[in-house]
């Protein structure tokens, strides 16, 4: 606090300050008026008009007399008890709030002051406050969406699903990659190097690969440090790769967590998806006042949503039967609505006997697609609004419209988006890739086989009219000293094709050291003279004699042995 605020306060508490004195005689006055309008509703009969509206608002005709239901109602009988007044029930022509084109609405019947009140909860429109009045504000309500239980998850299911696309195509293109990057980096080494070292060939490459990231051998044994690196690297990614893949599969498969295929709003209109409401809903109302106010808005609601829109004159679970089970449509409603609907959908199929885990068939989205406050409507200039205002406010900020909107749904979330179920069986549509790669992987074989038997009979052809060898001898050319050289071309295609036989690898292959175990089989008998057997502080060696005079023990029937190789 500054100096002059200290200043000015010690002034007003040792000064004869009147301003409390007013506002006490302010409140005073408002208290009497607010008196004078309770003793006078008491003789009053309000005119009241409701729609249906679900769990919200609605009415049944008994006797030719016009009950009100629903939450709407249970707010009334509490300013009714408090007041004393009475009611009658005016239903509007056609069951909604507002009628655009007719003018038969509930709306229509408050501006022409032929009711009172709008008994319903009813969204706030900004635009609608120059024809009539709300009341105090019940709560922000959410409008989500209602939809069918996805099958699988948006994100995929079955082997691709552990990687997203993007990854998979980067996979793709690093086997189609790395091959002939090896191939290039071990030629250029062969060049520069004066060492004799084997060079693979690109399809050799390209082989081991493919090999390695299938886990499978190779029959490529690199000799320089360079190539060993090139060849480790790719082993190592291809460890780190499968290791993440195994993982996520395994996470795929067991874990019952769906991921609904829209996110956000703007996700129905993206993905063409078609939305359907009842008459009656407030999104309707607003979408009216976008159409109206488009100069005054920059993003509206739908075109988030899109337009491929059905507003139909059903009760809610008539809709979600007709609409959203068979035509997979998306049902906008009220956050408390869809879950009095999916309650209801629930304990019907329950005792019709359906299975435990076909009964939560539909899911709602956790993302509200908007959010109004609601209220009641009042006709212009309505003489007890006041009254009715302060009385509003105190049931609010009691909790009791809260405690009515989920008094009949259970404490547990109705059939939410995870079940929670650690038990899952595999689907044949979990292994359908395998299907798919099998079945593509015999046609390209069928393929490749048929057009090996083409070039075949067309070298043979080729062969029978003697144009084969002109070919050949046409791609053979000569050097300065007139010896015959074939060109590049065609030597590389020497090399890399496949289909001729008996052709020599060009590197030295050497075959791989003798097993233990053949060590005590001929030609390898240690039983000459060559070799005896000896025990040495308990345990038995074999001693061998070597050409260069020294000797070798080896440990015989102990697991060390397996180390051992001979060597001459």
């Amino acid at each position: 606090m500054g100096l002059i605020e200290i200043v000015l306060a010690g002034l007003c508490l040792n000064a004869t300050c009147d301003f409390e004195e007013e506002q006490f005689a302010y409140h005073r006055s408002y208290n009497q008026k607010l008196t004078t309008l309770a003793n006078e509703l008491k003789k009053e009969t309000l005119t009241i008009t409701t729609f249906e509206n679900g769990e919200l608002s609605g009415y049944t005709i008994e006797n030719g007399t016009i009950q009100g239901t629903g939450i709407a109602f249970d707010i009334i009988g509490i300013l009714q008890n408090k007041f004393g007044f009475n009611y009658t029930i005016v239903l509007p022509d056609e069951p909604l709030f507002m009628s655009v084109i007719s003018k038969r609405g509930a709306k229509n019947l408050l501006e022409a002051k032929r009711a009172d009140i709008a008994v319903a909860f009813l969204p706030i429109v900004q635009s609608f406050r120059t024809d009539i009045t709300y009341s105090t504000s019940f709560d922000v309500a959410e409008w989500n969406v209602l939809m069918n239980r996805p099958k699988e998850s948006a994100t995929g299911s079955g082997l691709l699903a552990p990687f997203t696309t993007v990854v998979w195509i980067l996979i793709i293109f690093s086997v189609l990659i790395v091959g002939p990057i090896m191939y290039l980096l071990i030629l250029i080494r062969a060049r520069f190097s004066r060492e004799d070292h084997a060079v693979f060939s690109l399809p050799s490459c390209m082989w081991f690969v493919y090999g390695a990231l299938l886990k499978q051998g190779s029959t490529l044994s690199p000799k320089s440090d360079s190539s060993r690196i090139l060849f480790s690297t790719w082993w190592l990614f291809i460890l780190i790769l499968t290791a993440f893949y195994t993982a996520n599969l395994t996470a795929f498969l067991t874990l019952s967590s769906f991921t609904l295929p829209i996110t956000n709003p703007s996700d129905i209109a993206r993905k063409n998806y078609k939305w359907v409401t009842n008459r009656a809903n407030g999104i309707r109302d607003h979408i009216f006042f976008e159409n109206q106010n488009s100069m005054a808005l920059t993003t509206k609601l739908v075109d988030l949503i899109g337009p491929d829109r059905y507003y139909v004159d059903l009760p809610d679970l008539d809709i979600v039967e007709q609409y959203v089970a068979k035509r997979d449509m998306m049902f906008i409603r009220e956050k408390t609505i869809i879950r009095h609907v999916m309650y209801k959908d629930y304990r019907l199929k329950t005792m019709r006997g359906v299975e435990e885990e076909k009964r939560c068939t539909y899911v709602m989205a956790d993302f509200p697609i908007k959010k109004f406050p609601r209220a009641f409507a009042y006709a212009p200039n309505f003489k007890y609004a006041a009254l009715f205002d302060r009385t509003i406010q105190y049931v609010v900020e009691s909790g009791i419209i809260q405690f009515k909107l989920r008094e009949n749904l259970p404490e547990s979330e109705i059939c939410p988006l995870n079940l929670g179920s650690s038990e899952r069986k595999l689907r044949n549509t979990d292994l359908l890739l395998t299907y798919v790669i099998v079945g593509s992987g015999l046609g390209i074989a069928t393929s490749v086989f048929l057009l090996e038997i083409l070039w075949r009979l067309q070298k043979n052809k080729y062969k029978s009219r003697g144009k084969f060898r002109i070919f050949n001898e046409a791609a053979v050319s000569r050097d300065c000293l007139g010896e015959e050289r074939s060109p590049k071309g065609a030597k590389w295609l020497e090399m890399n094709n496949n289909m001729i036989r008996g052709k020599p690898l060009e590197f030295p292959v050497s075959s791989p050291p003798p097993s233990y175990q053949a060590l005590f089989l001929p030609p390898f008998n240690f039983s000459n003279r060559e070799g005896h057997k000896k025990n040495i502080n308990g345990r038995d060696y074999w001693v061998i004699d070597k050409t260069n005079g020294l000797r070798e023990i080896i440990p015989i029937r102990t697991p060390s042995a397996l180390l051992f190789q001979f060597s001459n």
